[in-house]
């Protein structure tokens, strides 16, 4: 163990709130919903939030994690004597939380040249457990004596490979975010089309269209399959229950092996996804 290495990431990474972390810390991320305020983590759980998605006039918004609560954080910590501050952040496509984070990271070193203080800033190119399951044996790794730099080479070589497939059963927030055209979602629901989209280093894509509810699970485990070298390590999300417990079912029954772990899926991520989706994290083929 370590006292001074430590990590901060941010809330978007679906850490379960009951998680042990002894050496990383959590920025929860604002949110507002028809005008009220929110912080995630802390002013709901998430099953209260896919209940405000429901009932929700307008698309949610987020607001990023700024460079003041970086900077806030880090001048805590080197107070504290940490030495090595690991910073790893939500995809930098998406938010501009990493940004903020290398500009605290660098006003930080400028005004403490020689504190012996150091940060690296790590933009995981992921959402959810994509990065939040890799922080989970991060912060495993410092306690058990790894260092600084053992610790950010398994993350970054981690977020090379993570892959997240991800499917919803309604088109409603994806066609309000601007994730998919208005067009296309309009098509879809006529149809009975359901997209199954890849979310890969960065960059997010539909890699194919499921006609019907039924064939949604199917489908998304066959995207999975042809995806990886290793099907029996996997972790599956959900933002309905139900479908979570379908999906969870099917992959064991098709790989004979159960998840990593299962878990729901976080704001940010439902925000814009809506509050019937699934998804599945792994590692894509090297």
């Amino acid at each position: 163990m370590s006292d001074t290495i430590r990590i901060i990431t941010d809330s978007a990474c679906d850490i379960p709130v009951k998680t042990k972390l002894k050496n990383t810390e959590i920025l929860n991320f604002y949110l507002t919903v028809d005008g009220k305020g929110y912080e995630e983590r802390a002013d709901f759980t998430n099953k209260e939030y896919y209940k405000i998605l429901e009932n929700c006039e307008s698309i949610p918004t987020t607001a990023h994690i700024t460079m003041m609560r970086f900077g806030e954080k880090f001048e805590a910590m080197a107070h504290r004597g940490v030495k090595e501050i690991i910073v790893v952040t939500i995809n930098k496509g998406g938010s501009a939380t990493y940004d903020a984070a290398v500009m605290a990271k660098n006003m930080f070193d400028e005004e403490h040249r020689g504190s012996g203080v150091r940060i690296t800033v790590i933009d995981s190119a992921c959402y959810s457990m994509g990065y939040g399951y890799p922080i989970i044996q991060a912060d495993k790794m410092i306690e058990s004596g790894s260092t600084a730099d053992s610790v950010i080479a398994y993350l970054e070589e981690t977020f090379k490979h993570t892959e997240i497939l991800l499917t919803t059963f309604s088109l409603r927030f994806m066609k309000k975010s601007g994730r998919i055209s208005a067009r296309a979602a309009f098509a879809g629901e006529v149809l009975g089309l359901k997209p199954i989209i890849l979310m890969d280093h960065g960059d997010t894509r539909v890699v194919q269209k499921v006609r019907g509810d039924k064939m949604v699970i199917p489908n998304l485990i066959k995207q999975y399959k042809q995806r990886t070298s290793d099907i029996n390590n996997y972790i599956i999300a959900y933002t309905d229950e139900e479908y979570g417990k379908e999906l969870y079912s099917a992959c064991v029954k098709e790989f004979g092996v159960a998840p990593i772990m299962s878990f729901e899926l976080g704001a940010a991520v439902s925000t814009n996804a809506g509050n019937h989706c699934l998804a599945i994290v792994y590692a894509g083929k090297k």
